[in-house]
Parts: structure tokens; sequence; C-alpha cells
């Protein structure tokens, strides 16, 4: 099955891809479920690790938990449980609020704060790495504002383009993913539509070409480690 996005390029082999990439990642983020949907909790960072956040010791974890749950637990209660990025807050306002609090914690830009965040509204907030966010940017035309992604009085806003038009993607395919879905859960892997075309545009971006094609089996267990894009 292949996709063909709103922003411009087009996703080839997705089911493929996607068999390739969960039997080998899904244990270590999304099987984990989280305990309190409106808490951040010291789990929601542990997990970020096999993501590649980098918020790899106990003096990183304790500041981020610490952090990003004192801003953003007073806001979370604002958006559903079961939030739909296609319905829910059409202006992405409640989205940037939470994402512009979250980065204001030391050592979070969107990267760390869209892992944290995904596990709390899984259907509403995307993994926001820099590879999905230059991917973006670069099909916007934007790339020129990239710098701004380093700069926490600047990350939020910069980081919005991309979220919008991983809406308008998601929209405009949502039928096939929805398939691909029922694909992956026949397997076992439990996933919302916003996570499957993450992971998709994540598979096509990054450099090093994990799981795009058939060679990659029998890849390390983290292939998302040491990839220079999943930056903080």
């Amino acid at each position: 099955m292949n996709l063909q996005l709103p922003s411009g390029p087009s996703l080839s082999n997705c089911r493929d891809r996607l068999l390739r990439f969960f039997p080998n990642e899904y244990a270590y983020y999304d099987a984990i479920q989280t305990n309190d949907p409106n808490h951040i909790e010291p789990l929601d960072i542990l997990v970020t690790v096999s993501m590649n956040s980098r918020v790899d010791t106990g003096e990183k974890v304790q500041k981020v938990h610490r952090g990003m749950a004192a801003a953003c637990d007073p806001l979370l209660p604002r958006i559903p449980v079961d939030a739909d990025i296609l319905k829910f807050d059409p202006d992405l306002e409640v989205g940037e609020s939470l994402l512009s609090a979250a980065i204001s914690v030391p050592g979070v830009l969107s990267a760390v704060a869209t892992k944290v965040l995904h596990r709390k509204r899984r259907n509403y907030i995307p993994m926001l790495d820099s590879v999905v966010v230059l991917f973006y940017l670069d099909a916007l035309h934007l790339k020129s504002t990239q710098g701004r992604l380093q700069d926490k009085t600047k990350a939020a806003q910069a980081t919005m383009p991309a979220w919008r038009a991983f809406r308008e993607d998601l929209r405009a395919n949502l039928t096939e993913i929805k398939a691909l879905r029922e694909e992956l859960v026949k397997g076992g892997y439990v996933l919302t539509p916003v996570r499957i075309l993450e992971v998709l545009i994540w598979m096509e971006a990054e450099t090093r070409g994990y799981y795009r094609e058939a060679k990659a089996q029998g890849l390390p267990a983290n292939p998302r480690l040491g990839i220079a894009g999943s930056s903080p």
C-alpha cells in the first residue's frame, strides 16, 4: 500500500515497512502503557530512552520528569484522553500551549516533549522528533526556520507548521491508514492512526534507511539509537 501526502512525497510499501518496524520496536515504547493520562509519570520519561531522547541519566530523568509534571499536568485535563487530531482543537492552540509548557523545562525541546506527551494523547500528539519536523519544514519550504527549533523561546511555534501539515496528511490518507491499523492489530500491535503515520514518515525521512527495505531485517534491537537526526 502506498500513501500520497498532500505535503508532497509518496510513501511506498507502507504495510511491509510497518511489519518490519513494529516487531522490533513495539515492546520498548508503544506497548508500555501510561497509568494516569493526566499526569506526567517517571515511566513516561524513562521509556523515551528507546526513542533516542537522550534523557539517559538519573539526574536528567528526575529533572525532566519533575519539570514536565509541574508544567504539563495543569494543562493535560484540557485535552480529552481520546482526543482526535482531526476533530479536537482545530487551530491546535491547546496543543501549542501544552508544547510550549513542556519546552519551558530545562533539557526539553520539541522532540523530548512530544516523545513524552504522545503517551498521554496517542491520537492527538504525534512524536515530532527532528527527523519528522525537518521532513515537513523541507516540504513546506521552511527549512530556513530550523534554527528556531533549538531556541526555547521559539521552538514550539517553529514546530507547529509540521504538526499542522502532519494533520492534513493524516486527514487525506485516513482510510488507508485505518486499513493498515487493522493489519497491525492482527499481529498484536495496537496503535493509533497518528502513530502509524508518524512512523511511516520517520522511516521515509531518516537517512540510514532503517526498515525502508527488506534488507533491513536483522537490525540491532534499537536502530533509532544513534541516529543523528533524532535529537532532543
